[in-house]
């Protein structure tokens, strides 16, 4: 994207209204973002999503946002990479959630992002010594498989997984609910440091550089962490929080939750046995359980594999069936069953059958909430 894109990209995204859906949305039904940005009100107005009073408000606040934006560009601090939804270097399994954000601003290694084996390891402010160990012993084995560990940065679980993948020499991905140049809590601020300078980790947020860490951004960031990821690891938790509302979105995602089992009288291993107890998240002894069942790998101590086989191991598909998978294979993680209906242009009931030959065939599952995936 060249500055000029990148500069009326950012505008409407800083236009009152808009929000990531319909920017994406507009950029595509328009041919790209200075194309919409240069559009007339009734152009905005026949864009998926746009009424006659958002079209307008739009048109009446364009130059304000183009001056607001060209600002914030200016001040993007030194060392800070900007991503779009449409450039190459946006993570593909992000792309597939639910209003993934439109931009993503990253310090320190953004390649990262784009790691097929990442995990996110999350839990409560309120860390137990029996969360810390927990959270220690598995940073320790997945830093020797080359799995990436992601969390939110808040204190607690959060900063041990940061500080426990780093530590074991492994590499790690915070997702920050402030602008990228506000680090909170402030006594991460050394974490953070290190992290970047590294080169074994980076620091992201889709919010502009500067904004603070409102308590209403956090529930929001909390779907970047789980959708960056292939599974969440949910380590300790109340029954209501931040760590139950990521996996609430990750089950919405289409992504296995992970929860460790506690003492049930412990306040903070309330959330993780109800999620097992609700058969919504697998229980797991160590890392190994983990990584077996995303068979990342065949037995404990075995180096990592991906999840994708060589198309040419699966069995003889005919054509619809290898439209689906092609489609399921290109989006990098899971689809809900209305995305592929649209993409493969075909009826519903028709992509219903499909997928269900496909899971017999074991090429396709099915995940939590209508989504769908191949298996390898």
């Amino acid at each position: 994207m060249t500055p000029q894109e990148l500069e009326a990209y950012y505008a409407i995204y800083l236009s009152p209204g808009i929000g990531s859906i319909r920017l994406v949305a507009l950029c595509n039904y328009l041919g790209g973002p200075e194309q919409a940005f240069a559009a007339s009100a009734s152009q905005i107005r026949s864009a998926p999503g746009f009424s006659k009073n958002l079209a307008t408000e739009f048109i009446t606040h364009k130059e304000k946002s183009l001056k607001e934006a060209k600002n914030n560009l200016d001040k993007i601090p030194e060392g800070v990479r900007v991503i779009t939804y449409f450039d190459d270097g946006y993570p593909s399994q992000l792309k597939s959630i639910y209003q993934p954000p439109a931009l993503l601003f990253i310090s320190g290694n953004a390649d990262l992002l784009l790691r097929e084996h990442n995990l996110a390891i999350i839990g409560t402010r309120k860390m137990t010594d029996y969360g810390k160990r927990a959270t220690k012993e598995l940073c320790k084995e997945f830093a020797k498989h080359g799995v990436v560990v992601t969390s939110g940065f808040a204190s607690g679980i959060d900063t041990c997984a940061h500080e426990a993948i780093f530590e074991a020499g492994g590499e790690t991905i915070a997702v920050l609910g402030s602008g990228i140049n506000v680090i909170y809590p402030a006594s991460n601020k050394g974490l953070a440091k290190k992290i970047i300078e590294s080169g074994r980790g980076a620091i992201i947020s889709e919010l502009p550089p500067g904004s603070p860490p409102e308590a209403k951004n956090f529930p929001w960031r909390n779907r970047i962490v789980s959708g960056l990821t292939s599974a969440s690891i949910i380590i300790e938790s109340e029954e209501k929080g931040g760590s139950m509302i990521t996996a609430s979105l990750a089950l919405d995602q289409g992504r296995d939750i992970f929860a460790l089992p506690g003492d049930i009288s412990r306040p903070t291993s309330r959330g993780p046995n109800q999620l097992i107890f609700e058969s919504r998240a697998r229980l797991f002894r160590n890392a190994s359980d983990i990584l077996e069942v995303l068979q990342w790998i065949e037995t404990p101590g075995a180096k990592l594999k991906s999840h994708k086989r060589p198309a040419n191991t699966r069995p003889e598909l005919n054509t619809t069936e290898k439209k689906i998978v092609g489609i399921l294979d290109s989006s990098g993680g899971a689809l809900h069953i209305d995305e592929i209906v649209e993409r493969a242009e075909l009826e519903v009931q028709d992509v219903l059958v499909r997928l269900l030959e496909l899971e017999f065939k074991d090429v396709v599952r099915q995940m939590a909430g209508k989504h769908f995936s191949t298996i390898f």
